[in-house]
């Protein structure tokens, strides 16, 4: 029989949280442990997780939703041979192994429900195993927690604890009343417990946020230890978006991670584009992929796919993932 764990999903919704199971065995369960399950009573089940070299691909859960099934055992299998490919080794015993978890603290109002995301590094391949690691929480009073879902109860701070091969990390979870901003001199500030100003970054209700030197908070395009960001202006950190530069009228996306893409290629719902090493987004101009592959981007920076195109009195035929067939123009 594979392992496969059953979804549980947990309601985020303002002011309310309920626990609903799947297709399980006959077995009790225990919340945030793997789950044996019946195969054929599942319709829809995960064989395999977001993987990239990139850790900011993989950042929320891929999108997978949580009242899906996993089948561990594929999953697992899928990972190993991405990592053995991207390392070269020979063996599974001679990758490294990493668990990242992110953020490792964060303030929650009263009856939010927030995301915490665990991600595991083995052979230079990153993964959001956020659904198949186990989660516990060591106060559910103040803060329950599935598949990295964490919902806030009661007033006050507990850590919560996540397992994967054998590695665990922890959360640190302040569950308070209301999130203490205050404005002064035009400038915002969030305020801690003991009353100082917070500077750095800072996770408040799930959003990231940075604050200055000063405890000021920032808004728009920042460079943050070489790395640019942009926060909008509500002070949310930007993930995973598309952002207009004022200053030149190009677009840049922002990893789910929060830092800038560059030389990447982006797929966006069922368009790809392509961003430059400055982040700039590719428009009307050609790009060169593995080897002597050839793409095109459009004025709007999609990919051209599917079609025939004339530039510059040359007709280049694409193929339905964007490659030139005939990138001399023969």
């Amino acid at each position: 029989m594979k392992r496969i764990i059953p979804f549980l999903f947990l309601s985020i919704c303002i002011g309310s949280s309920s626990l609903i199971t799947g297709c399980t065995n006959s077995t009790s369960t225990t919340e945030g442990s793997f789950t044996n399950a019946d195969n054929s009573k599942n319709k829809d089940i995960v064989k395999e997780l977001l993987s990239s070299t990139d850790i900011g691909d993989v950042y929320n859960g891929g999108g997978i939703d949580l009242e899906s099934s996993f089948d561990v055992n594929s999953i697992e299998k899928k990972m190993t041979e991405l990592a053995l490919a991207n390392s070269g080794a020979n063996s599974e015993d001679k990758l490294d192994h990493h668990l990242i978890v992110t953020p490792t603290a964060m303030d929650v109002e009263l009856q939010f429900g927030v995301s915490a995301e665990a991600i595991f590094l083995e052979g230079g391949i990153y993964t959001n195993v956020s659904q198949i690691a186990v989660w516990t929480s060591q106060n559910p009073d103040i803060a329950d927690v599935t598949q990295g879902e964490i919902h806030a109860d009661k007033v006050g701070e507990t850590d919560i604890t996540v397992t994967y091969q054998g590695i665990t990390k922890s959360v640190h979870i302040n569950v308070i009343e209301k999130a203490k901003w205050e404005e002064r001199d035009g400038s915002w500030y969030y305020i801690d417990s003991s009353g100082k100003k917070t500077t750095g970054w800072k996770v408040i209700n799930g959003n990231w946020y940075y604050l200055n030197n000063t405890g000021a908070m920032l808004t728009g395009w920042q460079k943050i230890k070489d790395t640019y960001y942009y926060l909008h202006s509500t002070g949310v950190m930007a993930q995973g978006e598309w952002v207009k530069n004022k200053d030149d009228g190009a677009w840049y996306y922002f990893n789910y991670n929060g830092e800038m893409a560059k030389r990447k290629w982006i797929k966006d719902g069922t368009n790809t584009f392509y961003v430059h090493s400055n982040g700039k987004i590719a428009t009307d101009e050609w790009v060169q992929g593995a080897g002597d592959t050839w793409y095109y981007l459009l004025l709007d920076g999609k990919m051209a796919r599917d079609r025939a195109i004339d530039i510059k009195g040359v007709n280049y035929q694409f193929d339905k993932e964007g490659k030139c067939l005939n990138p001399n123009g023969n």
